[in-house]
């Protein structure tokens, strides 16, 4: 919090030095006020910016994050006249007291850049993230010359320097340091040295707006980095390009690096290879006591509701599909929440190791459940349901499956059971969305997601297909029982398999 107001004292500072066009350009409202939103939400803004000069204006908005955006970029403005400038800004990735900025420029020779504030509270606060390690750090306020050796090209076996242009309370900006760069390292075989450039402090601008025309380009996006003689514009940007940027930098010496000309263009090994274990720990989950004892109760229900076959089916598809989107948006959230903390590098060292734990624990404890399932006591297994939850679920079960509205009935009951079997499912669940948060691809990891929630739900597809077919609720228990003890040897495979590969990893 007190880092948070330094910075809005610090940008209140830079606001009040007046822009050199000021008496020439009024933008109203002076500043964006959001007030307080909820975290996830997109806002807009209409900004009017009027010409009170005598001779025609071009002005310019360039946003400092990927939070903001502004349509149209640019506009020219006759003398007298108006235009409007549509603002955005998205809420996601910031929590507690925010303020974003847009640079302004004008093309009136000799006038200085000037911000357009965004303030306000974003529902709830998290920690900052804190300063990156894994590169180093210079004085923001001393900002390096073109050229000179804070972007310049690195020896054979030195470290490869970069400039980094960025503004203050830029979330994305400080995740690419702490975590991307790191990887990068580790990547090329190199040390990358990343010199910090405030764009707020002075000369900072205008150090990167004399780089931009250098090599032909406007300044169109914030942050910027150079690296060598190339100037990436963007976080989008810099994410995508930088990694082949960097593989020509390192030369013959990065080429005998670790995955060298290949940084950041594929995922890692123990990224590709979580496809197997993601898949089986989804499929064993979906066949576990907690899961399958509930879907045999279940269909033993239909049954004495007198459900016919093509009623078993209709309700076994909508519950299947209720359970899948059920378990997939409590994952989407605690997946978010996950990814948000591993930005943050102590906490993902943090994160990495309890997980591999708790990974190690439940292997053993399912070790345990089999050898106990093996001596005949499989009620006694510790990865199970509680008693209590089991009575609610079935409970709920005989309520909706007398019910005639079928299709209602189904889906409420696939989200009610998914949310009481949670107490058990979780115990694979959660380890899952731990080891899903800490790889290097978000939309692999979310494609991820989706195929464990896919096979979780194929086992109960497949038994209402089986009941639909004439397969009694007997037959299905009795197969069932013979194989419990597999599927939990089953389950200690799986996570055994995932805490090696988080060590890997």
């Amino acid at each position: 919090m007190v880092r948070r107001l330094l910075l809005g004292g610090l940008l209140a500072l830079a606001l009040s030095a007046p822009l050199s066009a000021a008496a020439r350009l009024e933008l109203a409202p002076p500043e964006w006020n959001l007030g307080m939103i909820l975290q996830g939400v997109v806002v807009h803004q209409e900004l009017v910016a009027v010409n009170r000069d005598t001779v025609p204006l071009t002005v310019t908005l360039v946003p400092t994050c990927d939070c903001n955006s502004v349509t149209p970029a640019s506009q020219r403005i006759e003398p007298g006249r108006r235009a409007v400038f549509y603002l955005s800004y998205d809420s996601s990735y910031d929590r507690g007291i925010v303020t974003k900025s847009f640079l302004v420029r004008t093309d009136l020779p000799g006038s200085q850049a000037s911000y357009y504030f965004i303030r306000g509270t974003v529902r709830e606060k998290a920690a900052t993230a804190p300063a990156a390690n894994g590169w180093q750090r210079q004085d923001a306020g001393k900002a390096a010359a073109p050229g000179s050796a804070a972007a310049g090209p690195s020896s054979a076996n030195g470290p490869i320097s970069l400039a980094y242009y960025y503004t203050p309370g830029c979330r994305s900006c400080e995740e690419f340091l702490s975590t991307e760069i790191p990887r990068m390292e580790k990547s090329l075989g190199r040390t990358i040295e990343v010199a910090r450039k405030d764009l707020l402090a002075a000369g900072a601008y205008e150090e990167l707006a004399s780089l931009a025309s250098a090599r032909g380009q406007p300044v169109t996006a914030i942050p910027a980095l150079l690296a060598g003689d190339t100037l990436l514009q963007g976080d989008a940007v810099i994410r995508e390009k930088l990694p082949a940027v960097l593989a020509s930098m390192a030369g013959p010496a990065g080429a005998a690096g670790p995955g060298a000309g290949q940084v950041g263009t594929q995922p890692p090994v123990f990224d590709r290879l979580a496809v197997l274990p993601v898949a089986a720990a989804g499929l064993i989950d979906g066949i576990n006591p907690c899961a399958f004892t509930t879907l045999i109760f279940l269909l033993a229900s239909l049954a004495l509701a007198g459900r016919g076959r093509n009623e078993v089916l209709v309700i076994g598809a909508l519950f299947s599909a209720a359970v899948f989107l059920t378990y997939f948006l409590v994952g989407l959230g605690l997946f978010s929440a996950l990814r948000a903390a591993s930005a943050v590098s102590v906490v993902s060292v943090v994160l990495r190791w309890i997980l591999v734990a708790v990974l190690a624990v439940f292997a053993g404890l399912s070790v345990y459940d089999y050898f106990l399932i093996r001596a005949g006591r499989p009620a006694e297994i510790l990865l199970q349901l509680p008693s209590s939850f089991k009575k609610r679920i079935h409970a709920t079960i005989r309520t909706r499956v007398r019910m005639a509205a079928l299709a209602g009935s189904s889906v409420v009951l696939g989200f009610l059971v998914s949310l009481f079997e949670f107490a058990c499912t979780g115990q694979v669940y959660l380890p899952m969305l731990g080891y899903l948060a800490r790889m290097r691809r978000q939309p692999d990891a979310l494609a991820l997601l989706a195929l464990y929630n896919l096979c979780f739900i194929i086992p109960l597809l497949v038994v209402f297909g089986a009941s639909w077919l004439g397969v009694t609720s007997g037959r299905i228990t009795a197969a069932f029982q013979a194989h419990m003890g597999k599927v939990k040897l089953g389950l200690a495979v799986v996570f055994a398999g995932l805490a090696v590969l988080t060590l890997v990893g």
